[in-house]
């Protein structure tokens, strides 16, 4: 039962079709699991995959019937139909949208469907992060850079609707001086174009630019924490599980923080060396006595 399904010139196409499709699905989605991915790094790998939908539809669809019926003929599989076809009823007059279609035809049509409905819904779900994106549009480096007065202007309300403790005139007047500032560092504006929020942010820490610019810092910081995926939270909690498991049921909540917080901190801890903490509890334990 099995063979007979696989030696099927239908399962052979989406068999292609779907291999092609979803190896790019998987890398974009371990890229969206990066640790510290940030939206604008998001939302190019998104218009990245929309791109290849858009670009290679026909290619993967081509291919596909290719490879089916390359496969079909040197295992000498029947290309019919198989069984018996349930039409969908129509209606007086109507034609049905697959009559008089071969099934290379018909796997086309449905083939062609499935990626136009895969990017119609990738395009419905990115919108949310465009949006995020373009309400942050005045921290993006080609604003901080190059952008004009009025483009400034333009995108500040966005930001300020939402976050009512800034205000236009002083993001305005913090580019301008973070721009200063820039040409102070001997930055030239064609590397300032190619640098990320984070990239921003790191400048105006080392240089301790955040007491001449606190609305831009924390605009900055803003953006950076937004959460892209829910990876970071899954893996916090999968962390959790093998602190905690069954044979730790009974453990206390302060021994539970702690574990964590080792965790967290993995590369430290593994620095930290076993005698030198216990050498340094019981010399500190003989003082708090003696002390007594």
């Amino acid at each position: 039962m099995l063979l007979s399904a696989v030696c099927d010139f239908s399962f052979l196409c989406y068999l292609s079709f779907w291999c092609e499709v979803l190896e790019e699905v998987n890398i974009t989605q371990k890229y969206l699991q990066t640790v510290g991915l940030t939206l604008e790094k998001c939302i190019v790998k998104l218009q990245g995959l929309k791109a290849f939908l858009a670009d290679q539809r026909s290619e993967i669809v081509e291919k596909a019937i290719c490879y089916a019926t390359t496969t079909c003929k040197e295992m000498e599989i029947s290309m019919e139909r198989r069984g018996r076809v349930k039409l969908r009823k129509t209606m007086p007059g109507e034609k049905a949208k697959d009559a008089g279609l071969t099934l290379p035809e018909e796997m086309k049509r449905a083939m062609f469907e499935c990626l136009d409905h895969f990017h119609h819904e990738l395009e419905i779900r990115s919108q949310a992060i465009e949006k995020i994106l373009s309400m942050f549009a005045v921290i993006k480096p080609s604003s901080l850079v190059v952008a004009t007065e009025k483009d400034i202007l333009n995108y500040t309300p966005k930001l300020t609707e939402i976050f009512d403790e800034f205000s236009n005139e002083d993001i305005f007047r913090e580019i301008e001086r973070l721009r200063r500032h820039l040409e102070a560092a001997k930055i030239s504006v064609e590397e300032a174009k190619k640098w990320t929020a984070l990239q921003f942010l790191e400048f105006i820490v080392k240089w301790d630019y955040c007491e001449s610019l606190p609305n831009l810092s924390l605009c900055l910081r803003f953006f950076l924490t937004l959460c892209v995926s829910i990876a970071s939270c899954e893996r916090s909690f999968s962390k959790l599980k093998l602190i905690k498991n069954v044979f730790r049921s009974t453990m206390s909540e302060t021994r539970l923080t702690n574990l964590a917080i080792l965790s967290i901190e993995h590369e430290y801890a593994r620095k930290i060396g076993f005698d030198e903490v216990i050498e340094g509890s019981g010399c500190e334990s003989l003082h708090i006595t003696s002390a007594e």
